[in-house]
This record gives structure tokens, sequence and C-alpha cells, in this order.
């Protein structure tokens, strides 16, 4: 079932003949139905509901227009109880000539009547829009019933006290009622009785019960004898303070134990006792109700979460040559595992044991490049941390090759001559003589053949990229 406001058939006519001469439509009546007792679904065609409840028929309660959407009307009838005892299906309201402007259907409830067990006025609202707003009056009952949304709707502090400024306060006129204006505070001046209270105390005793005074507003003083001065107690825990007890503002604990026969002061409504009690040097910030929020407000951090931003064992490189407050050189040095404690439960004797009892050593980073630990990541397998390397290259080797020159000799020409004397041993003649002046010859074929080729080593004692040199610290 689909529940829904129309305007009927006569309606949207009004509203034309509105807009075209003009003439505002009168909405003077809203009434209830039964539906016949079976649900109903709204048709333009309706002139009339389909079993109207007698009685019910009555001026609007409250009409008033959507902030958002001035075109979108609300309307609101108010059934007595003294008409209960049916089923509400739908509902219309209706203009001054008793036409029926819009018509809508209701989820089925139950109006009770006077002994159902239950009775009380019924409130129903219906929502339809115009197009123009200048176009509707809405004539409502002069015995109007406040209903809880109609206060939520119209009844705030913008219509109860409207205009004034920030930080303005209202201020009266005259004595006619709600005749105020609007003006910025001044300067007030109360004038209070001031009273006093003294409680002589027992030995040890630090709990006082007040007869006259009470611990709202109140400044406390004690005399331990009556040649000195009265001191007055700060408002904190500790030694020189006290507190209000928590359950019973008649009593106050103090934070000493003063000698039996001191005499406390309490006193009432003093301007003093308005006043926060100076911070105390000896308390270190101690005598803070809350020192967070304190730190807050400063914007600063307390040890704790200093610590948490820069741990123990931190490591950091500085531009100086010595370490800075907090820090220590990472130079492998042994040191004490009490004066440390916090960086050896951190690092432990990870970088050295030290003297096996109370030192420990400190990571020696000098001189060193930093690598990132594996962690089963299996780029450098099998390292532990704090482990170091030696320097290293990745193994490579290096291949030079002459040019083949192929099989071949070499020739050379002699251009001494050459000279022969002597007998001829197959004819047995003496002969002698000179012979050419260039005589060409040649030498032996090496064959294929190749030359090998020595390197020379280069570089100096370390594999390393260019760098710079800064100095290692860690946090401790």
């Amino acid at each position: 079932m689909i529940f829904r406001a129309i305007h009927t058939l006569y309606g949207l006519q009004q509203i034309a003949k509105a807009e075209a001469t003009g003439t505002p439509i009168k909405l003077t009546a809203m009434a209830v139905g039964d539906g016949g007792g079976t649900d109903m679904s709204p048709d333009i065609k309706m002139t009339q509901l389909v079993r109207e409840i007698a009685g019910t028929r009555n001026k609007p309660n409250a009409a008033f227009q959507d902030p958002a959407d001035p075109a979108r009307y609300t309307v609101e009838l108010v059934v007595p109880s003294t008409l209960g005892g049916f089923h509400a299906r739908e509902m219309a309201i209706y203009d001054d000539a008793g036409g029926m402007f819009a018509v809508a259907n209701l989820p089925l409830v139950y109006i009770p009547k006077a002994g159902d067990g239950a009775v009380a006025d019924a409130v129903f609202r219906m929502d339809f829009m115009v197009t123009n707003a200048d176009i509707v009056n809405i004539e409502l009952s002069s015995v109007a019933v406040v209903t809880r949304a109609w206060l939520a709707a119209n009844i705030s502090m913008a219509a109860l006290l409207p205009g004034g400024l920030t930080g303005q306060i209202p201020r009266k006129r005259s004595n006619r009622d709600g005749d105020i204006d609007w003006t910025d505070p001044g300067e007030f001046t109360f004038v209070v009785d001031t009273i006093e209270e003294e409680v002589i105390l027992l030995a040890n005793q630090v709990e006082v019960d007040l007869k006259v005074t009470s611990t709202v507003g109140l400044a406390v003083y004690v005399k331990v004898s009556s040649e000195l001065g009265g001191e007055r107690l700060a408002r904190r825990a500790g030694a020189g303070g006290w507190l209000p007890d928590p359950a019973d503002e008649k009593c106050l604990v103090l934070g000493t134990a003063y000698p039996a026969g001191t005499r406390v002061i309490a006193v009432q409504n003093e301007p003093a006792s308005q006043l926060t009690g100076a911070l105390q040097e000896d308390a270190n910030l101690a005598d803070l109700q809350d020192a967070a929020k304190a730190r807050d407000n400063l914007g600063v951090y307390s040890k704790e979460q200093t610590d948490q931003l820069g741990p123990a064992s931190l490591i950091a490189y500085f531009a100086r040559s010595t370490a800075p407050s907090g820090w220590l050189k990472a130079n492998g040095a042994a040191v004490s595992r009490t004066a440390y404690a916090k960086l050896f439960d951190a690092i432990g004797t990870s970088w050295g044991a030290g003297d096996g009892l109370n030192t420990f050593n400190l990571p020696d980073l000098r001189g060193e490049f930093i690598r990132g630990l594996d962690d089963g990541r299996g780029i450098d397998k099998d390292r532990g941390l704090g482990s170091a390397q030696a320097s290293q290259n990745l193994a490579h080797g290096h291949t030079g090759v002459t040019s083949i020159g192929g099989s071949h000799s070499h020739s050379f020409v002699d251009t001494q001559p050459i000279t022969k004397s002597g007998t001829d041993l197959a004819a047995g003649n003496a002969h002698s003589g000179t012979w050419g002046n260039n005589v060409s010859k040649n030498t032996g074929s090496a064959g294929s053949h190749s030359h090998t080729v020595t390197v020379e080593n280069s570089g100096g004692t370390e594999a390393r990229p260019r760098n710079v040199a800064l100095l290692a610290c860690i946090k401790y």
C-alpha cells in the first residue's frame, strides 16, 4: 500500500484560478474518515472522503511552511479524544466553499475512546505543495492545541531571545516583562563576607573536619607556633599542600602531618582562595592537577613521548665531531649497563658483551657503510644483526686479444756482396770472384698464432662509492 497526499482536480483548478486572478485560496477546514471500513487510495476526481467521521471536520490547529521550501505546507488537525472509537484511513483539507482541495490516505490507526483503556487527542498532519506561496491563505482555529512537533519547530532560543552579538548579555531596560536589550558585559563588583575557622591539630592528623566553613572557595593556612606567621598551603597533593575530600565538602586532607598543636586556619571567601597556587619549584610540576593537559596546552612532549619519537638504539648521523646530548658515539666502546639501562634493554650484547658483567659494547660504525639486514629476504642470506662483511668485488674476468696475422713469413734483402775463392772440387780449377750486391732471402713461416696480453693492476686498497664522512651516534 502506497500512502500519499494529492491535489484533487478541484484543488488544481483553484490553484490555476488563483494564479490567474491573484485571489488567494482560503483553506478553512480539515476532516478525517475511516475509508468505509477498507483501505482507500487517493483519486484526483474525489470530491469527498469515502466516509467522513462526524465531528472531525474543523479548522486546522496549525500550519507552517517548510523553511527550506516555502511552497511546501504542513497543516495539522487535532481530533479530540471525545470523538474516538474509529479507525482512521483518510483525511482531506477543504476551502471556504467546502470544496476538497487535497486528499490523503493513512496507515491504519485506531483512535481510542473512553473505556478502551487508553485515550488521548489525535494529531493528523498533511503536507501539500503549491506553485506560489502567495496564493494560499490558511484559516486556523481560534483555540489552538500546542503539539510537541509544533513546539520543536517554532519555539527556540532564537525565537525567545532574538538579536544580540557574540559575548553580549541581555539587560532589563524597564520593569516591563520582556523589555530587554543586548549589551557588552562590563565589570561587576561583588562584596561577600569572609568566614574563618580555626582547628588545632592532633599528632599525625591529616584529615580536618570543618564545622563552619566548607572547601568551596577555601584558603588554608597553618601556624606551627605562635611566634611564626601563618603559611598558606597550596591546593595540591603532596607536602605543603591540601586537597578537598572528594566525597565530603566539609572535610579537607593535608599533604603533610604537622606537630600536635599546629593551628589550621580555614578562610572561606578570601580573594586569594580563588587564585591557583603558584607552581612550587621543588615539586617539579607535580603540583599541576593535570600535567598531561598542561603539556598539550603548551605543545610540548613528556619524556615518555619524546622517548617514543627517538627510542633508545636509534642511529643518526651528525655533521659534528662530538655526540649531542642524549647520544653516544657509535664507536664500539664498552659502556655501563646501569648508566645506559634503556639502551642495554634495547640492544643487549648484540654488539659485544663488554666485561661480561657491568658493561656492554656499542656498535662500531666508524668508517663503515650501512647495509640493511636481510631479515629473511634472501639477497644477503645467513647474516646476523651486527655482522660485518669485508670489502669485495663481484667475481669477474678480463679478456685481452691481439690481432691475428695469419700464416706468414718475413723477407729481407742482404745488401752485402758475397766474395768466394777456392778450388772447384769437381774440376780442380782454382777461381775467385764477387756475386751481386742485393740478395733476397726469407725467414721461415711461424704459422697462425696469437699473443698473451697482461693487464696491469689499478685502484687502491678498497672498493667504495663517492662519499662524505659524518659522525655516527646512537640514542641512549
